[in-house]
């Protein structure tokens, strides 16, 4: 089900909230047995904060864990009060550096490590330019205490080149991890921006039919039954030569808008071409297919547009499993059906059905024709 609502909502090709789940759901045990492990191995020198903080941590991001399989918790909420919580953390450790670890090595500790991994968390979170303020809000932080321990330090006489390497390589490092970071996630935006862009319709906003395309290929593998809904506009061509095409685009976006307004995870409604359009509803019977296309056609039907009323034709075709259908055959189907509709007086539904073949041929009708639009 959940690849089905990332085939039928093409602007998010791939779930970046199930990619964050499945990271949140490995960060409980990583994080746990990385605090266990740090006081195993410090246990006879462990710092008084990391005795506090880490347990701390692990305990939280596992109740954490726990509220989200409990559905307590949004995983939002999740990731940004474990993100705030580490950076906490964090920072507080690297002035705790100062005080505990400093004065004995003249170094930073191994604890500041994390911070690279800190900024690489807040670019899988947010956005580009949302991570970029936060990491750098973070760095400037860690500047101005830096900068103010060591006029401290200088001070007192107790300043030495070893903490002024330790503490050049740990910004300069960081630096050059968040830029590298930045260049990666702002090409992957825009790749995806791209992906995203390629499966919409650039009129309409609806999915276009390179998407509902894919969506049908993917039922089809997975021998998954679904109903079709085919439907245009009705003398739409007359709307474009009385009106113009920019009010026939301003038809065709309000028709979309009208038609998939009752329309629900995981059914997709896209452009097809021109004035038609296609609902793709997975698991939904014809009874079922065919409310959902009288919704559809009454919503638009009793809309308003500022020179009249627009009306639709709907052909439905319900899932057909014995023998399986193809989907050319099932297109074939409700594109007759909307002939039918078309040819019955317009603005109606129609099934896919064995008197459609004896309707058209007695008007001549060839299934493929669609001058009668």
């Amino acid at each position: 089900m959940q690849r089905l609502r990332e085939l039928s909502h093409p602007t998010h090709l791939e779930s970046i909230s199930h990619l964050q789940r499945q990271g949140f759901r490995l960060l409980a045990p990583v994080a746990t047995v990385a605090a266990i492990l740090a006081l195993v191995f410090q246990r006879d020198s462990v710092d008084s904060l990391d005795k506090v903080a880490l347990p701390l941590i692990a305990a939280l991001v596992l109740m954490m864990e726990l509220g989200l399989r409990r559905n307590w918790l949004k995983l939002g909420q999740a990731l940004d009060a474990t993100y705030l919580v580490i950076s906490l953390y964090l920072v507080i450790l690297f002035y705790h550096q100062f005080s505990s670890f400093v004065p004995e090595h003249q170094m930073l500790s191994e604890g500041v490590m994390w911070f690279p991994a800190l900024s690489m968390m807040a670019f899988v979170l947010w956005r580009v330019k949302t991570a970029s303020q936060i990491v750098i809000g973070t760095l400037l932080i860690t500047l101005l205490i830096a900068a103010f321990q060591v006029a401290a330090l200088w001070q007192a006489g107790q300043l030495s080149d070893r903490l002024l390497a330790s503490l050049s390589q740990f910004f300069l490092s960081n630096i050059l991890i968040v830029l590298i970071q930045y260049v990666v996630a702002r090409v992957r935006q825009q790749y995806e921006e791209m992906r995203r862009l390629a499966y919409l319709d650039s009129l309409t906003g609806l999915p276009n039919r390179r998407a509902a395309q894919r969506l049908l290929d993917h039922l089809d593998g997975a021998q998954q039954p679904y109903a079709l809904i085919s439907f245009d506009l009705d003398h739409f061509k007359l709307i474009n030569d009385q009106y113009g095409h920019a009010e026939g685009d301003r038809v065709l976006v309000q028709a979309g808008q009208l038609a998939g307004q009752y329309l629900s995870e995981p059914s997709l409604l896209a452009r097809w071409g021109g004035e038609e359009f296609l609902m793709i509803l997975p698991g939904l019977s014809s009874a079922e297919a065919c409310l959902m296309a009288e919704r559809a056609r009454s919503n638009l039907a009793g809309y308003s547009f500022r020179f009249g009323q627009v009306t639709a034709s709907f052909g439905v075709v319900g899932p057909i499993n014995t023998p399986p259908a193809a989907q050319v055959e099932l297109l074939g189907f409700a594109d007759r059906a909307l002939q039918a509709a078309k040819i019955s007086g317009r603005n109606k539904v129609e099934v896919a059905s064995h008197w459609h073949e004896a309707l058209l041929a007695q008007y001549h009708v060839h299934p493929q024709e669609t001058s009668l639009r």
